[in-house]
């Protein structure tokens, strides 16, 4: 009795894995081109949930959204949706799927989204389980929030900027690489749990703040909350 509860147990699991491992290396994946047209709104709120895979965001579009969803599984085609809330556009990216299912092929995920330059965006991104790279240097970001998840990210805010950004940045568990402007001045609040923090050319200012030499004299400013869990910061000044 006992052998053969185990043998169908065997038998049950081998087929799961044999399941899941069709899934993972022979369903061919599919891509999805999504385009929403620009109208008269002023601004724009948007934002992003995306559950696993990679993820890259960057602006250069002409329209308010130009992207590209590639994925294995059906179910992590991402929900697109856009409303206009008096001068505001709010654009919503939502994936359906649940990061920690049976099926893991949602981690062959590939989001290509790219925003508009000429207006101003308020950007919230909930990275997931992913490897991201979100180059936000043209992008006329109002304000930033920013959940980690478990990452390895790459944010860009290089360039010259125009106008303020406040923004909040949880990294919780994994990596990131902030890059920033030299020539803006840039305020970090930074609360540090068990994670590690590497940068340079910062002066601290008591509190868990930290300036650059641009700060004092900059018409622009960068103000960042930053929480990092278990996770690493990388701070980069560049040109």
């Amino acid at each position: 009795m006992k052998k053969s509860l185990l043998a169908v147990l065997i038998a049950g699991l081998v087929i799961t894995l044999c399941i899941l491992g069709y899934k993972w290396f022979f369903v061919t994946s599919t891509e999805k081109e999504v385009t929403i047209p620009k109208n008269n709104a002023k601004s724009l709120s948007v934002n992003i949930n995306f559950d696993a895979g990679n993820l890259e965001i960057q602006g250069g579009s002409t329209n308010w959204l130009d992207a590209s969803f590639d994925y294995k599984n059906k179910k992590s085609l991402p929900k697109v949706k856009f409303d206009k809330k008096g001068d505001k556009g709010v654009l919503t990216i939502k994936a359906e799927s649940k990061v920690f299912t049976v099926n893991r092929s949602n981690q062959n995920n590939h989001w290509d989204i790219q925003l508009n330059n000429d207006i101003p965006i308020d950007l919230d991104v909930d990275m997931g389980v992913s490897k991201a790279t979100l180059n936000l240097n043209e992008i006329q970001l109002n304000k930033l929030t920013i959940d980690g998840g478990v990452s390895d990210s790459t944010i860009d805010l290089g360039g010259e900027w125009q106008n303020n950004l406040q923004g909040n940045i949880d990294i919780g568990v994994g990596k990131m690489t902030l890059r920033m402007p030299k020539q803006t001045g840039i305020k970090l609040s930074i609360d540090k749990g068990l994670g590690k923090l590497e940068m340079k050319d910062f002066i601290a200012q008591g509190n868990n703040v930290y300036i650059n030499e641009a700060y004092e004299n900059s018409e622009t400013s960068i103000e960042l909350d930053i929480d990092i869990g278990v996770g690493n910061l990388k701070v980069d000044l560049v040109d």
